[in-house]
């Protein structure tokens, strides 16, 4: 009896401990990306959180702001939004950034760093040493090599595509960041980029040399023929989701997605599984 007993606790010990490790296991394959408004995305990979476009004040009358209730859990760092490692920033517009709730932001959350150009750092200069050396800025002109930098579990790529609108927005120092996390998941960020082929050709080393599993490009990427030719020659995702969505898109995403051929973030609290694994919510 005393021998059942023994392989009976055995059996449900080792039966728990398998669960337990799977659970873990599961935790850490776990990737997914929380829609905030706009271009604004959190991507979650395992135990990592980065920021894209998080902070930003203007709408122009066209595109979703950050509901107030996620600007609160994001600078409280309350659930889902807690141990945020990374803020990258596009550019300079105020429909992706603003200088007042992104210092809060830094304020309030002393774990996070800044990735952004020269131009968006330019903006928060002056500020407390502690706030100031968590900025780091990427001094890029158009068709200059890739910087590449690696923190920890995050591994950046960067170059400089220029915004979208021609010669008018030249000035613009629009910046495509590439993020690794934990060797697990690579996403890209596309900013505002312009969908001009050659742009992105200038590059093609750089976008070859690494698999990418998600693009999030601005929405006309996937409807425009020239943006679908740079997403399939050049960048080569494994999945797209548009961003920079008219909030009018809001509450009718399914029929902007099958107008445009491809998915769209359209409402601010939406989230999509970026692996196998899926994500809690």
């Amino acid at each position: 009896m005393k021998s059942f007993l023994v392989f009976a606790l055995s059996a449900v010990f080792s039966c728990t401990t398998a669960v337990f490790a799977h659970d873990l296991e599961s935790s850490a394959d776990q990737s997914c990306a929380r829609y905030l408004g706009n271009e604004g995305v959190m991507i979650t990979a395992g135990d990592t959180k980065v920021l894209f476009d998080a902070f930003y004040s203007q709408s122009y009358g066209q595109y979703a702001l950050v509901p107030e209730t996620t600007q609160a859990a994001l600078l409280k760092g309350a659930p889902p939004y807690d141990n945020v490692s990374a803020l990258f920033v596009s550019h300079v517009h105020g429909d992706h950034f603003s200088p007042a709730p992104t210092l809060e932001y830094l304020r309030s959350n002393p774990e996070v760093t800044l990735y952004a150009s020269r131009q968006v750092v330019n903006t928060l200069q002056g500020v407390e040493e502690e706030v100031s050396s968590r900025l780091v800025a990427f001094d890029l002109a158009a068709g200059d090599p890739a910087q590449s930098l690696s923190v920890g579990p995050i591994s950046i790529d960067v170059v400089r595509i220029p915004h979208s609108g021609g010669p008018a927005r030249a000035d613009i120092e629009n910046l495509v960041f590439r993020v690794s996390i934990n060797d697990r998941l690579t996403v890209m960020h596309l900013g505002d980029s312009d969908t001009d082929e050659r742009l992105f050709a200038v590059h093609q080393d750089h976008w070859f040399a690494k698999k990418l599993d998600v693009a999030f490009p601005p929405y006309w990427f996937i409807s425009d023929p020239s943006g679908r030719t740079v997403l399939d020659n050049w960048l080569r995702p494994a999945k797209t989701i548009g961003v920079h969505v008219p909030i009018v898109a809001a509450g009718n995403g399914d029929a902007w997605r099958a107008e445009q051929g491809g998915d769209l973030f359209t409402d601010p609290g939406e989230v999509r599984a970026l692996t196998a694994a899926g994500c809690d919510h």
